[in-house]
């Protein structure tokens, strides 16, 4: 039996890498989650960039998006190629490790039996593992970082290693420069270290300890630095603002994410939509006979399990991780919440993961009553199971959705024929994906400004222009009932009549269910 605990953390990774294999197909690459690779690229010039790797890397991607993971799959995407495997494999083995060292921090917080309710709770849990396998956040480097950066405080606070506390705010100084919008998690931590542990920081509190800390987090953070310190604190100046009246509002996608439900017609089709098709895959199959026998489920309840679970404070305060996990939460959504569009989708909500789920499983733990706390977490478990049945059941009958399409699949194939044309893109969610599929070697050009207003200023119109009359030129667009702009095909084709030109399709590009999603066009004269 006392292996028990440890061979469920086993388990958890495993399963979660299962899960996340099954998934990895059906999406295609929605545009954020290639954003990171264009700097891979020779087309893409930025002013301030790291040297040694090809192209010169720059120090962010954007102003509150650094360049960490660009450089972690530059030799990835060098050696293996691109494609939605060698892009997705990669994080869902962070993901997997993230389990790991949350199932080792949960064990020091609250003992094998919270930890073993914890690690299945969260390796199983629906957003976490989607958030983490298609990562458009981006969200996997966060969550490694953030379980991993408190696993080293906690190894110095009891252990006394001064690497280990240099290693804890490395990982928070990188999680900050992969994404600034870590100083949500970073101000829960040290909220959360204040009033929770304050003992356990005074007695490791010295000048020595203060230095190392602040070295270790700039030299994690460093690039971010500079990048401010060159370019006006850009980070927070063009980020940073405050949105007070829409927190309530904001709670809703809490309680979307917490249930399992917030990617439901954003990554997946809906059953309401036109032709659904036969799932014909194992898995599909096996997904459609668990849905016809166990019925839609498309929550978990772990929402309300949560609240539940806060009622039986008297048996969980003793354990100050609990404590802990609740400070953490409130105050990162608090500010996630109160920073202007911010805390309106899972992508955000998830970086919240995994103190939801320390908490409850701590919780479920503490109770007196062994039988119900097992049983309560084997509910949970298997309505998280039930609800990604769910989420490939979506997958397998009503395909994916308009931003996640399976079309851009063939499309980035039939592009191949046309690799000596230019390709002027002219609809959000079709360059970054396409680009990073075929690693920079077709000639994309970025041409939606010019039409997206009415009354394109002379500037705006020569451009137009320009690319109607290059010879070469072939145009990607969604469909227009597909557009993320709406109204930019319009536009392009009132432009064109004025100046003397009719369009052409050269073709359609249907998803798996038969769809029209993308067309590719041309302009001819009269």
């Amino acid at each position: 039996m006392h292996r028990l605990p440890s061979r469920a953390g086993l388990a958890a990774c495993s399963l979660f890498l299962l899960l996340a294999i099954l998934i990895i197909p059906y999406a295609g690459i929605q545009a954020d989650e290639a954003l990171f690779s264009a700097p891979l690229f020779p087309h893409v010039n930025k002013d301030l960039r790291l040297p040694l790797l090809p192209h010169h890397v720059p120090l962010m991607v954007m102003t509150y998006v650094g360049s960490l993971k660009t450089v972690l799959y530059w030799p990835i995407f060098r050696i293996f190629g691109s494609n939605p495997w060698t892009l997705r494999l990669p994080v869902v083995l962070l993901g997997a490790i993230t389990i790991f060292v949350f199932f080792h921090l949960a064990t020091a917080s609250a003992g094998a039996r919270a930890a073993a309710i914890g690690v299945l709770l969260l390796a199983t849990d629906p957003v976490f593992l989607l958030t983490d396998t298609f990562d458009w956040g981006p969200v996997a480097l966060e969550h490694i970082f953030l379980v991993t950066g408190c696993w080293f405080l906690y190894r110095f606070a009891s252990q006394g290693r001064i690497w280990t506390l240099a290693a804890g705010f490395l990982c928070f100084g990188l999680a900050l420069w992969n994404k600034a919008i870590f100083v949500w998690a970073l101000s829960g931590v040290v909220a959360g270290g204040v009033l929770v542990f304050l003992p356990e920081i005074k007695r490791c509190w010295s000048p020595r300890a203060l230095r190392v800390a602040a070295a270790a987090f700039l030299c994690g953070a460093l690039p971010l630095v500079i990048y401010n310190l060159t370019h006006r604190n850009a980070t927070v100046t063009e980020n940073a603002h405050l949105d007070p009246r829409s927190v309530t509002r904001k709670w809703i996608q809490v309680e979307n994410a917490a249930n399992g439900s917030s990617l439901f017609g954003y990554l997946t089709g809906e059953d309401w939509q036109t032709n659904p098709k036969t799932p014909q895959s194992l898995r599909g199959r096996t997904a459609a006979w668990i849905h016809d026998h166990a019925g839609t489920h498309r929550t978990t309840g772990f929402y309300y399990v949560f609240g539940a679970l806060l009622l039986a404070a008297p048996w969980w305060w003793k354990y100050r991780a609990a404590r802990f996990s609740l400070v953490f939460m409130t105050v990162a959504w608090l500010l996630m919440a109160l920073t202007h569009d911010a805390g309106t989708s899972a992508h955000h909500v998830v970086l919240l993961w995994p103190f939801p789920i320390l908490f409850a499983a701590i919780a479920l733990a503490s109770l007196p009553w062994r039988p119900v706390a097992w049983t309560a977490a084997t509910v949970l478990v298997a309505m998280n199971l039930l609800v990604l049945n769910q989420y490939v059941y979506q997958f397998e009958r009503d395909g994916t959705g308009d931003i996640w399409t399976d079309a851009l699949n063939p499309l980035s194939a039939s592009l191949d024929t046309y690799a000596d044309r230019t390709l002027y893109v002219i609809d959000w969610g079709i360059f970054e994906n396409l680009n990073l599929l075929h690693q920079g070697r077709l000639d994309f050009r970025i041409a939606q400004d010019p039409l997206m207003t009415e009354s394109p200023s002379p500037k705006e119109f020569l451009q137009i222009r320009d690319m109607l009359g290059d010879p070469s030129a072939l145009i990607l667009d969604h469909v227009r009932e597909k557009e993320v702009f709406p109204d930019v095909g319009a536009r392009l084709d009132r432009a064109a009549l004025s100046l003397g030109y009719h369009r052409e399709v050269v073709r359609t590009i249907p998803d798996s269910n038969g769809r029209p999603m993308f067309e590719i066009l041309r302009f001819v004269t009269n």
